[in-house]
């Protein structure tokens, strides 16, 4: 093999790397100037769900007082299991009381 066959297949080499870091530089570059736009453009959406997320927090909080405010009665639980053949099994049957 002729040297200077070496030489032109190093310098093409070495050519397309150095291309290949300056698109992934570029591509980096342009990225990174986006960045700002896309963390002001969701802070609007994080607004929006944190308002949802105090809402639903306050709709489970009168949800919860209004449970507790509730006379209870007696429930009767019953544990049932599927047998393989399909036939439901009463496991457990029992009467819970109110605390």
């Amino acid at each position: 093999m002729e040297p200077s066959a070496v030489a032109n297949a190093a310098y093409s080499a070495n050519a397309f790397l150095w291309m290949c870091v300056f698109i992934f530089a570029l591509i980096l570059s342009v990225l990174w100037i986006l960045v700002p736009f896309a963390v002001f453009g969701i802070k609007g959406l994080l607004r929006r769900i944190a308002r949802s997320l105090e809402v639903i927090e306050q709709q489970n909080v009168d949800l919860l007082a209004q449970y507790r405010q509730l006379p209870r009665a007696e429930e009767r639980v019953v544990y049932r299991d599927v047998a393989p053949d399909g036939t439901v099994v009463v496991r457990e049957e029992r009467t819970l009381r109110p605390d």
